[in-house]
């Protein structure tokens, strides 16, 4: 994956935690700089493997526990040379199916015992039991990790591929197992621990009031170097208005994503700076191909690919993606963020074909206005969609609202199912909608489609492949570009095989907007595991706020 434009950026915020911040204790002495930050919803057990699998909790946990390594800067995943070492001091390739790796020797837990061997073998151990994880498509290349030494062990892989450094040593971040292996497995999450994680990374838990935040420390024997900022606050702001107008007020010190509808008000601030750089975001409209209620049957409208071709024949993808995100996004063809440009570039604008084009196509499907209403039927059955997302997406509800529109001006009743988040998973779950509108912010690596666009995840009932697409051709061409010789050809394939099979409307890879507290120095922020960087920022001298003292 190419490099997130790296931000150093000279800003300068004058605003405080107002009355409505939470009481939250002053930064440590010795390391100054607060960071305040939103995330959508709560991070109830902060721990890598046995947490929710959602971006904002990696947001947290990626601060309390390292990885074996992380990606350069040119964020490609191939290769024995795509890492550089973190939790791991080296590796060194055994044969075509092994790695070797050594534990720093300096690494240490935040209660002062060392990183060993034994925190690999118990974590592998949990990422592999069924009733843990749930992305098994996604490790299930590895075959298995040995112990040699207090600090080395191997790594075996079922197939020769040449992304396996980046499988195992970005996706594996060690738990501490003297502190685990004793509680059983099911009651891990609601564990002592659990509440209160010891990690090993820069920064180290100092509490989480529920719904409202979860606040960090830098850890300064962190053995990577002394972390430069001294805390760090994740906010609970589910809603996107409430997080611009926290940040507005100088509640906030960094907002992701900035609509640019705001761009006035924030440019408007002298003590922010908006900083555009890549990002892993896609927003889709996914077609539900099986039948709503019973997923042993085919969708009877969405599960003919004819009838979805024209679907997305009828929307002008590259103005809907304009009105709302301006000229900060191009349209894929495929499932492919502008981060994945590595593989190919993404410059779509995807405009639609006619609408008497679109109306022969679904003619030629059976769909025709018999009755003259405006809405075109087969036997009797008007050609009706719901577009399902959730109530606190506003970006999502633009888009819904822009394609109801022209499906309408095709003789397509789209209507919206705008439902409260627990609601709209249930239905998700149970497979009882038409399209969902949803957004992924991907991996490093297109191997992790699997996870969502595989036959295997279709049958796997956690798993975030909620339409049940199951494609046995797409699952071959990534299976050929995963263990081929050149994955980068491969990919390109495989996502040219996904563009025609048309699973859903691909609508957006946006740019991410950053609107930053001018304060910060050394600002990094990357494409994927966007945060990883935080704790080498820093205050600028002179510029500190009473929270960074």
């Amino acid at each position: 994956m190419i490099q997130r434009i790296i931000l150093a950026c000279l800003l300068g915020i004058g605003g405080m935690i107002s009355s409505a911040t939470p009481a939250i204790g002053q930064s440590n002495a010795a390391v100054r700089g607060t960071v305040v930050l939103a995330i959508p919803a709560d991070v109830s057990v902060p721990v890598p493997v046995v947490g929710l699998p959602y971006t904002h909790v990696a947001d947290v946990t990626d601060q309390l526990f390292l990885r074996l390594g992380f990606l350069k800067s040119s964020f490609r995943t191939v290769g024995d040379d795509a890492l550089t070492p973190m939790l791991a001091r080296s590796w060194r390739r055994v044969d075509s199916l092994t790695l070797a790796f050594e534990l720093d020797p300096r690494a240490m837990w935040h209660d002062g015992a060392p990183v060993t061997t034994h925190d690999v073998m118990f974590t592998w151990r949990l990422m592999v039991n069924p009733a843990v994880g749930a992305d098994h498509a996604v490790i299930e290349p590895i075959a298995g990790i040995d112990s040699t030494g207090v600090r080395t062990f191997r790594v075996r892989f079922r197939r020769a591929f040449a992304e396996q450094l980046y499988l195992i040593g970005f996706n594996l971040q060690p738990l501490p197992a003297h502190l685990l292996e004793r509680v059983p497995v099911d009651s891990i999450t609601t564990s002592e621990y659990a509440s209160a994680p010891v990690g090993n990374g820069p920064f180290r838990f100092e509490r989480r009031v529920p719904g409202e935040f979860v606040e960090l420390r830098a850890y300064p024997a962190f053995f990577l170097g002394k972390p430069t900022i001294g805390r760090v606050v994740f906010r609970v702001i589910p809603n996107p208005a409430t997080r611009l107008n926290l940040l507005l007020s100088g509640e906030l010190d960094v907002l992701e994503y900035a609509p640019p509808s705001a761009m006035a008000q924030i440019r408007a601030k002298r003590d922010l700076r908006v900083v555009t750089f890549m990002s892993n975001l896609v927003l889709y409209g996914r077609f539900n191909t099986r039948a709503p209620g019973d997923t042993s049957r085919p969708h009877p409208v969405l599960g003919d690919r004819a009838v979805r071709d024209a679907l997305v024949s009828a929307l002008d993808r590259g103005v809907m993606a304009e009105r709302i995100y301006g000229r900060n996004a191009s349209v894929p063809g495929a499932v492919q963020s502008v981060s994945w440009s590595w593989i190919r570039p993404v410059r779509g604008t995807a405009g639609a074909t006619s609408r008497s084009a679109v109306r022969a196509a679904l003619a030629k499907a059976g769909w025709r206005d018999s009755d003259g209403d405006g809405i075109l039927d087969r036997n009797g059955v008007p050609l009706r969609i719901g577009l399902l997302y959730p109530e606190t997406s506003a970006v999502r509800h633009d888009f819904a609202l822009q394609m109801q529109a022209m499906w309408r001006a095709v003789g397509i009743d789209a209507h919206l199912e705008r439902l409260p988040g627990p609601v709209g998973s249930e239905r998700l779950n149970a497979g009882r909608f038409d399209v969902e509108m949803g957004s992924v912010n991907q991996d490093a690596s297109p191997m992790s489609l699997t996870q969502s666009w595989s036959c295997a995840s279709a049958r796997e009932a956690r798993s975030s492949n909620k339409t049940r697409w199951c494609n046995p051709e797409f699952d071959r061409l990534l299976a050929n570009a995963i263990t081929g010789k050149d994955p980068v050809a491969g990919y390109r394939v495989a996502l040219a095989h996904m563009a025609r099979e048309t699973p859903a409307a691909f609508l957006a890879a946006p740019y991410n907007n950053i609107a930053l507290h001018s304060r910060f120095e050394n600002v990094q922020v990357w494409p994927v595991k966007a945060w990883t960087s935080l704790w080498q920022w820093r205050v600028r001298r002179g510029a500190e706020l009473p929270r960074d003292r």
